[in-house]
């Protein structure tokens, strides 16, 4: 390969992806560190918040090329952005992640694009990706394979690889352990990351038994979840089966659209675009009907539900988002145990996820009804309440259902920690819930409901 820049590079891999409208226009550049970087979005080229992304590998003088154009398109029509930064012949060096790390950092801190992103590596960006990955799982949705490079030995060789690495042969091979993707695996599986990779059985250039068939033989025996498609007589060629594969399609567009990782119990801090809609200075909830007076009361940073049935919603409207909220249950003496300390929060003034006075019923006796279900869709996985009277959390992050007109072509999704405990875990959302809003392809406001119960909440804020 002959000597270039990072920036003829990426020149170079745009002009083959200007053969697509779509991608020529949601196309941004920019440099990070000395690195030319690239950034295609959805839509009207505007990132949204907690945008699900595609981190691809290699970004050289021909990649991203017009193979990826097909899979490219799906992804930016499935509201999933894309990104690489060019790196040179890294063959997934120290120098190579750390840039890597910064196009993370800079997407995720400025942009605002999700925190977890689906990586898509295509032959030597193997190398780059999952050594990137095995040093941050937390920030990885799931691993995609195109006759992904996974050994450093079965290419490009450790003699033409060991000067990216500022090493002799002999000091490489000796520091394999940390530096060849087949062999740091264990950050991965521990984390349950799923891999989807696309290998032929013919490639001689990247051998299947080397590469993905060794990393599938040994994830999965760390008990990792992976799937390897093999596809017999192919090799390293440009097959349009490896480029136009609607497993891998799938497979990407479902991580990248997780709910996983988007909270962060951890921090303290609200994330910068919060809006606080229930704080020491106010509330800024309305009420759901103009018609109907409204019986909510604020006093001393806390919103108190209305004794009757009235509810209040947010005067925006919400696709993708996360969520803190404190509630507090109010005694009560009903027989019917879902009576007692009722309200909930309508995600979309769709989905509801309950609020009740719970307190001490057991996993056996536990409904789809009681607190923090959604509301005769799914219990949680595990009970979390607290006795009436005392403060109580819910941290949610959801997206939104995705329509392709006025037809669903993708559930909703959601993860929720009940006072620091996971209830949720990035469960499909399939339907609406009791006396929710209709789906539709139109994001909704947020709504805290009133039932005839003087719950209390605060601290209220949402990011989206």
């Amino acid at each position: 390969m002959p000597p270039r820049s990072p920036s003829s590079g990426l020149a170079a891999a745009f002009a083959l992806l200007a053969a697509s409208s779509v991608l020529a226009q949601t196309k941004q550049e920019f440099e990070i560190a000395g690195h030319r970087a690239f950034l295609l979005l959805p839509k009207d080229g505007v990132p949204t918040p907690l945008m699900p992304w595609v981190f691809y590998a290699p970004t050289l003088r021909s990649l991203p090329g017009d193979a990826e154009q097909w899979m490219f398109e799906r992804f930016l029509a499935a509201g999933i952005a894309i990104a690489g930064i060019d790196v040179g012949e890294s063959y997934g060096s120290p120098a190579g992640r750390q840039a890597f790390s910064a196009l993370h950092q800079r997407l995720v801190a400025q942009r605002g694009l999700a925190p977890r992103a689906c990586l898509l590596a295509r032959s030597r960006g193997g190398l780059m990706l999952y050594n990137w990955a095995a040093e941050h799982p937390e920030s990885v949705a799931g691993i995609a394979g195109i006759y992904p490079v996974c050994s450093l030995e079965s290419w490009p060789g450790l003699a033409k690889a060991c000067g990216a690495y500022a090493m002799t042969e002999a000091e490489l091979r000796a520091a394999l352990p940390e530096h060849d993707p087949i062999a740091r695996l264990a950050p991965l599986a521990a984390a349950r990351v799923p891999i989807f990779h696309i290998h032929g059985d013919s490639d001689d250039v990247v051998p299947l038994t080397q590469n993905s068939a060794e990393l599938h033989r040994r994830y999965t025996k760390l008990g990792g979840p992976m799937h390897l498609e093999t596809v017999p007589g192919r090799g390293h060629d440009m097959w349009q089966g490896w480029f136009q594969s609607q497993a891998l399609v799938d497979f990407v567009i479902e991580r990248a659209r997780t709910t996983r990782g988007i909270i962060d119990l951890g921090d303290a801090t609200r994330p910068a675009n919060a809006v606080q809609l229930i704080g020491s200075e106010g509330s800024l909830l309305v009420p759901e009907k103009g018609d109907v007076a409204c019986q909510w009361v604020f006093a001393d940073g806390v919103l108190t539900a209305s004794p009757a049935w009235d509810s209040v919603v947010t005067t925006k409207s919400y696709r993708d988002f996360c969520m803190h909220i404190e509630f507090n249950v109010n005694e009560g003496n009903d027989k019917n145990p879902e009576a007692n300390g009722n309200s909930g929060i309508y995600i979309q003034q769709r989905y509801e996820l309950q609020i009740l006075d719970s307190f001490g019923v057991t996993a056996e006796d536990y409904k789809d009804s009681f607190c923090g279900s959604l509301y005769r869709l799914k219990k949680p996985d595990r009970l979390a309440n607290q006795k009436a009277g005392a403060w109580q959390s819910f941290d949610i992050a959801f997206r939104a259902a995705s329509f392709d007109g006025k037809t669903k072509v993708r559930n909703a999704r959601i993860t929720v920690f009940q006072n620091g405990v996971l209830i949720h875990d990035d469960c499909e959302i399939p339907r609406k819930t009791g006396a929710g809003q209709p789906e539709g392809p139109d994001a909704l406001p947020i709504k805290l409901q009133g039932h005839h119960n003087q719950v209390r909440f605060r601290n209220c804020w949402v990011a989206g």
